[in-house]
């Protein structure tokens, strides 16, 4: 399994449903633990993912080359604020895709009027304080949990044609990934075996 070259958010929608579950279900114990803010099992996950709305929310994900969701992060909306969720499979650590999804989450939520982005989790969940302090969070310390705040500008223009052209952009990307995949996947089911 091989990283994408540069992280390339993509929105989700109700069609990526069971794909969002796969996810969620490869995340081990203790990343599950980490990502929800405890234990979860299988049945929980698919409850979980059962009832995202997924026009209201905002759910991101970067693929990896088999175009399975390498990580995800779901905005969900709470009135004038939203709450991010984000898990990284494994394999896909340190590549800048968690950065990336929460840029796009932030970008999201500013182009529809939000006025705050919070993430809360588990104190000991470092990769995501690091996240949270690189874009610029406020880290609000709880013992054993934590809150990382974050004020959004109003959206402008330009920001609302750069959540346009990242989105085009990342559809035909994807388009084309798809179709590269369906071909290889002919290529192979109808290879000569050889001759005599």
């Amino acid at each position: 399994m091989t990283n994408p070259t540069q992280p390339l958010p993509v929105r989700l929608r109700d069609t990526d449903r069971a794909a969002l579950e796969a996810h969620f279900l490869a995340l081990a114990g203790e990343d599950r633990r980490l990502r929800f803010g405890g234990p979860i099992a299988d049945e929980g996950l698919r409850e979980y993912v059962a009832r995202i709305d997924f026009e209201r929310d905002g759910l991101f994900a970067v693929q990896d080359d088999q175009l399975r969701f390498a990580a995800v992060v779901h905005v969900a909306f709470t009135g004038p604020t939203a709450e991010l969720g984000l898990s990284v499979l494994p394999d896909f650590r340190g590549k800048g895709m968690g950065n990336a999804l929460v840029q796009r989450a932030v970008m999201h939520l500013r182009n529809r009027g939000s006025k705050e982005v919070f993430v809360h989790c588990l104190s000991e969940n470092e990769a995501m304080m690091h996240i949270a302090r690189k874009n610029g969070m406020r880290i609000i310390p709880c013992g054993p949990e934590t809150d990382a705040r974050l004020a959004i500008d109003p959206p402008t223009s330009e920001s609302v044609v750069t959540e346009w052209v990242q989105d085009s952009h990342a559809r035909v990307v994807q388009t084309v990934r798809k179709n590269a995949l369906f071909s290889s996947a002919l290529m192979k089911m109808f290879k000569p075996t050889g001759t005599r």
